[in-house]
């Protein structure tokens, strides 16, 4: 029996692994496992959930910044507390901005599980990253609305791709509102980036807080040309010349009028000389409408239910802001703020209580008109060109 016992003590130590063999299997579990660290690490933007932290965190920053001023407040009357709320939300509405000079900036970065086999942002990201500043330009633009529970739907997006972002590179997404119908809203959205050491670095301004921050010039070329940089001038935005010599009924008939109307967007944009040394990568066009359940909110209703307003009439006028709003603010205000309004009003009002207010006593369509209906025009002659563009394809076979 020992040497039975002997025997097999022998055999087992006999198939016990040698150090060299346990030191190769060290190795081989080191090594799997910092490589799953570092994919981990190289493509945490891509996690489970991670997008969805970043699309809702300015939901959740402004939520926050909500929540703490209802916890200093706390112990004020009600009557107080009531109306120290109110004006902290209608306050995050853009009084007497023009809805062209309503710049919401975006900042992106080229990770690696943003690009693509050639090593450039990938075609798929460009609509990725757009989906977060598309939400941040809704909560900024339109916080009244969303306050009611309102639902801003995207009815399309077109993209324009002019240069490739590179590889690790920092990019900006910049993005406008530039028409509206009696249904649809127009957005662009431009992604750029800088040389080396020159990065913008832009919130959601106006093209006057633009000008304070990137230095004006008394020069008229560095004027037009910063008049130019996030804003394109009604004189680009007309008919493509390759339509011009037809009639407006025609043009709209005419296959193919939608890349025509992006390949030229682009090209206006592409072509604008920038102070900040910015370069345009990308031009997307997107087309929104507001919902209230199943029922549409045109847009000027909601533009000027949020404070955006034409420029004052005399030019010796000081211009429009929360300090000093437009007139229609006052009936905007009594819709949805005490004691003449309430958000149930409000919701009432945008559900179809406007159909009920006579032709001329449409304070709305009176605060968007003169300069800013003349641009809402020009733009929406090319902008509306790619909706009905992309509507006809549906056709082809």
């Amino acid at each position: 029996m020992s040497g039975r016992y002997s025997y097999d003590s022998l055999h087992l130590l006999a198939k016990m692994p040698t150090p060299v063999v346990l030191l190769r299997r060290q190795l081989v579990l080191s090594v799997t496992k910092y490589t799953l660290l570092v994919l981990l690490l190289v493509n945490f933007r891509s996690l489970p959930l991670a997008w969805h932290i970043r699309l809702f965190l300015p939901v959740l920053r402004l939520s926050l910044q909500y929540y703490l001023l209802r916890l200093r407040i706390i112990f004020k009357p009600k009557k107080v507390k009531a109306k120290i709320l109110n004006d902290w939300n209608e306050a995050l509405c853009p009084i007497g901005a023009s809805p062209f000079e309503l710049v919401v900036v975006q900042h992106g970065w080229a990770t690696l599980d943003d690009i693509d086999f050639n090593g450039h942002l990938s075609n798929s990201s460009y609509a990725k990253a757009q989906d977060g500043a598309g939400l941040n330009l809704i909560l900024k633009a339109f916080p009244a609305f969303t306050r009611s529970g309102g639902l801003v739907a995207v009815g399309s997006t077109h993209f324009h791709f002019i240069q490739e972002i590179p590889f690790l590179a920092r990019y900006e997404i910049r993005l406008s509102i530039r028409a509206w119908d009696h249904k649809w809203l127009f957005i662009t959205a431009r992604f750029v980036s800088f040389p080396k050491n020159r990065r913008g670095r832009m919130d959601r301004c106006t093209m006057s807080e633009l000008g304070q921050h990137l230095g004006s010039s008394k020069t008229p070329t560095t004027s037009n040309n910063f008049s130019r940089m996030l804003r394109t001038p009604a004189e680009d935005l007309v008919t493509p010349p390759t339509l011009s010599d037809e009639s407006e009924e025609d043009s709209n008939l005419r296959p193919g009028k939608a890349a025509e109307a992006i390949k030229d967007l682009a090209a206006a944009q592409s072509q604008t000389t920038k102070p900040d040394n910015a370069v345009l990568h990308c031009v997307a066009v997107s087309y929104v409408c507001f919902k209230h359940g199943r029922i549409t909110v045109p847009p000027s209703v909601i533009l000027a239910c949020e404070g955006f307003s034409k420029p004052p009439s005399s030019a010796s006028s000081a211009l429009f802001s929360p300090t000093n709003p437009p007139t229609h603010w006052k009936k905007a205000q009594a819709l949805r703020v005490a004691p003449s309004g309430s958000m149930p009003k409000f919701i009432e009002f945008l559900k179809g209580g406007w159909r009920e207010v006579p032709e001329g006593e449409r304070w709305w369509e009176d605060a968007l008109d003169g300069p800013i209906e003349e641009q809402r025009t020009a733009n929406l002659k090319v902008l509306d060109n790619i909706r009905k563009g992309m509507e006809e394809a549906r056709s082809l076979r």
